[in-house]
């Protein structure tokens, strides 16, 4: 080898021209890369650096000296790329920091000649980003692994004594690979009307099915099972060749062609008038004495109708005032109105008017109130209208006769109830007082004696005994009070019926020290079976037992 020179700028300058060399030799080499793929494009040879500083131009060194710098260069780049995998190329050596140049490549989609790539239609979903990135959102989505198991499951896998955890319903699969989750349905609305139409359908299905079943029920009661059952089974049948009411008319009652019987004295057409038999009608229209009922309106009704007529009379009360022939209607003046109304007039005097208002308001109170004792009933005609009332509700519903047994009859209060309401309500009938039992027997129209009822064995305690009776002496004496327990005292209805007439003219309470004299006020009347079945009833018996209110 020839000797290094000699100064140290000489082998500065040496040494960077030779660095210049290589860099310039390793840009035109083409070094394999790691993933096998195509040599990259050669690289543009960096300018030369300048030098570090300006020296006087030295005479180069020894050809010899130099092949063997190049030769060691490139056998510790091989050594370096064989111990990473990269081949038995050479690789360019590293290039110091400061004089290290980036000679990084492109981007494909930056080039002049970029085409994109049209995806498969299995990776049509995928992005279509290129391999080179280094952010992740842009990084080429991989597809999901799907799980498959290759080996078959063992025989014992499908043994449920062995694999308690064996579902026979997923289906007897040679091996154990999970099944592909199903995709959620999707909303199908169904058209308005759909279900209708469907129903509708079914309707007029099964109302045809009942129609053959009908039709053959009456073809196998007519032995006409074994003809066919079609649309002719129910056709009307056609019309006989001769009516029925034109053979007594006919010379040959099987045919119009022979002519009619009209003369001779065979025939039915004579000079006589044949007047039909009268005939009595029903028993029931030949009694009726009574018009019909009238037209009974509901509510609703008649207030529509007395509606109506108010208007038409407002109506015709406006037309009249219009056309002159009426006077108009004064204003109804009243204190919480009258400044409104009088509010375009004059008033000179504030008080003047306030008065008339309240004489306006005093005359329509009189007014009212004169109206009101014209349309009062008296005392008669009050009685009156409740007799005939009375009378239209017999005639309506019918008589009602009622019998009770009260134990104890004797308090002043319940004698006062009995005989009271039984007048008010038009009732006849008598309530016997003895001192074993007491039976009142009422008669009278069905809506009077059901509430009669609810006076007896509702609203009248029995039980109560204040206050206290008190009676007289026959000489006038001072009253003595008898003391009776009442706690038992008890009110039963033991019979009620309909009846053709009243056997009583009015109510009257009788005291009855005897049971004989009891029994003779019922005999004059002709009802004495009440008073045996009074002593014959029993409470706790069910049989005997009548419901009162049914």
């Amino acid at each position: 080898m020839s000797q290094p020179p000699k100064s140290q700028e000489e082998i500065n300058a040496l040494i960077a021209k030779k660095r210049a060399e290589v860099l310039s030799r390793i840009a035109n080499m083409n070094l394999p890369t790691g993933g096998g793929a195509s040599a990259p494009r050669p690289r543009p040879p960096p300018p030369p650096p300048p030098p570090l500083v300006s020296q006087p131009a030295k005479p180069p060194l020894d050809q010899v000296s130099l092949q063997d710098t190049i030769a060691a260069t490139r056998a510790r780049i091989e050594a370096k790329l064989r111990s990473q995998n990269f081949g038995s190329a050479a690789a360019p050596p590293p290039v110091p920091k400061q004089t290290q140049v980036h000679t990084q490549e492109l981007h494909p989609m930056l080039r002049d000649d970029y085409k994109p790539i049209v995806p498969n239609a299995k990776r049509a979903k995928l992005s279509t980003m290129p391999r080179i990135s280094s952010i992740k959102a842009n990084q080429r989505k991989e597809p999901p692994r799907e799980l498959k198991i290759d080996h078959e499951a063992p025989a014992s896998f499908s043994d449920p004594s062995k694999n308690p955890y064996y579902d026979a319903h997923m289906g007897g699969r040679p091996n154990a690979e999970p099944q592909a989750r199903k995709h959620a349905k999707q909303f199908h609305f169904v058209r308005p009307g759909q279900f209708v139409a469907q129903a509708e359908k079914q309707r007029a299905e099964a109302k045809m099915e009942q129609l053959k079943v009908e039709i053959a029920e009456r073809a196998a009661k007519a032995r006409l099972a074994e003809e066919v059952l079609d649309v002719t089974a129910i056709r009307p049948p056609e019309p006989p060749v001769v009516e029925w009411w034109d053979m007594p008319f006919l010379s040959n009652k099987e045919s119009y062609d022979e002519g009619f019987k009209i003369d001779g004295p065979e025939s039915l057409v004579t000079v006589y008038v044949q007047h039909p038999v009268p005939i009595e009608p029903p028993e029931s229209i030949r009694t009726m004495s009574t018009a019909p009922s009238q037209l009974i309106l509901t509510r609703k009704e008649r207030k529509k109708i007395r509606r109506q007529r108010r208007i038409d009379q407002q109506r015709e009360h406006r037309e009249k005032v219009m056309l002159g022939l009426e006077p108009p209607a004064k204003p109804k003046l009243r204190m919480s109105n009258f400044m409104n109304v009088m509010a375009t007039q004059s008033v000179p005097d504030p008080t003047k008017l306030e008065a008339e208002v309240r004489k306006q308001m005093q005359e329509r109170l009189d007014k009212h109130i004169a109206q009101n004792q014209a349309r009062k009933l008296t005392k008669e005609q009050r009685k009156e209208k409740a007799e005939s009332k009375a009378q239209e509700a017999e005639i309506r519903d019918g008589l009602v006769c009622a019998v009770f047994k009260v134990n104890k009859l004797s308090h002043s209060q319940h004698r006062y109830k009995v005989s009271i309401n039984a007048d008010q309500m038009n009732l006849t009938g008598c309530a016997l007082a003895w001192p074993q039992m007491s039976v009142v027997v009422v008669e009278g129209a069905a809506k009077f004696v059901k509430a009669y009822k609810k006076l007896m064995l509702r609203r009248i305690d029995w039980t109560d005994s204040q206050p206290k009776l008190e009676s007289t002496t026959p000489g006038g004496g001072e009253a003595a009070e008898e003391r009776v327990d009442y706690s038992d005292n008890e009110c039963h209805l033991i019979w009620q019926g309909e009846i053709e007439k009243r056997r009583f003219t009015q109510f009257r309470l009788r005291k009855c020290p005897t049971e004989m004299q009891a029994k003779g006020w019922l005999v004059g009347a002709g009802c004495d079976s009440f008073w045996q079945l009074a002593k014959q009833y029993d409470p706790n018996d069910n049989i005997t037992a009548l419901d009162p209110f049914s």
